[in-house]
């Protein structure tokens, strides 16, 4: 809180700064059903540095207690604080604040990061699945104006982003089979890049564009990154067009928001 008192021997106003500690009440009466209410309290102490980063934080009796709520609004509270990663439990010893995730830091991030025609191996990613689609509505919107239409389809590879083992992301990306026919069945069998691009030149990327946004996780993404649905990840959608002028591919980027660093880099001359 700010005060400011003019004193009389000073034409300046004096400003004197006293802290006070901000505390969130629960409302019964609120439309908002209680267990939301004490997860915002949970946080809010988080944030103040009441409840600091590894520290245990009381237990559910002792919340029961304090806030005269009942035991199973307790629960549901801290078991969705645990599963978006805010609070984990250690067996034994009680509920504690998470420690400050380690973060993934992708420099001079654009739109070719992560782009399988624009490495030159990919040795480091580990693919969950590699197979032919076939075109769709939505999939024909993404490459629209490419030649696309009337193709028999796409190759659909997707693979994990993880830090130690841990996985914190995952990715896709959407190859017309009609400038690579071959592409999938190469890379399941080993082929170097430098192999599966010969003579493709004129099909690989040298544009592209890239959105970033925030949004809900799907089921799918929220068992894979665990989180809870609906919790917030951060999404990158990038579309690289070739040097004939093709839509080439179509890379989808999922991330724990809590989880990575974007660096973007740009100069002027």
């Amino acid at each position: 809180m700010l005060r400011c008192k003019d004193r009389q021997t000073s034409r300046l106003p004096v400003f004197i700064f006293e802290r006070t500690a901000c505390v969130m009440k629960l409302d019964k009466r609120s439309n908002i059903p209680l267990y939301a209410q004490l997860k915002d309290l949970v946080l809010e102490r988080i944030a103040s540095g009441q409840y600091p980063a590894g520290q245990q934080i009381p237990s559910e009796l002792n919340l029961c207690d304090e806030l005269a709520l009942s035991r199973p609004t307790v629960r549901q509270a801290i078991a969705e604080l645990v599963a978006e990663g805010t609070l984990v439990i250690q067996k034994g010893k009680g509920t504690f604040v998470s420690a400050e995730p380690e973060r993934l830091e992708i420099r001079q991030f654009s739109p070719f990061s992560y782009s399988l025609l624009a490495a030159r191996s990919l040795s480091d990613y580990a693919f969950q699945s590699i197979e032919q689609i076939p075109a769709d509505e939505a999939s024909l919107r993404l490459f629209e104006g490419s030649s696309a239409s009337g193709s028999p389809g796409f190759w659909s590879l997707t693979w994990p982003i993880l830090i130690h083992g841990q996985e914190i992301g995952v990715g896709r990306s959407l190859i017309p089979v009609s400038l690579f026919p071959d592409f999938g069945d190469q890379v399941q069998n080993g082929k170097s890049m430098i192999d599966i691009l010969a003579n493709k030149y004129a099909y690989l990327p040298s544009k592209g564009s890239c959105q970033l946004a925030v949004r809900a996780a799907t089921q799918e993404e929220a068992l894979a990154l665990d989180i809870s649905r609906r919790s917030p990840v951060l999404c990158a959608t990038s579309r690289l067009t070739s040097r004939s002028g093709h839509v080439c591919e179509w890379i989808e980027l999922i991330w724990r928001p809590d989880s990575v660093t974007l660096g973007l880099e740009a100069g002027r001359t």
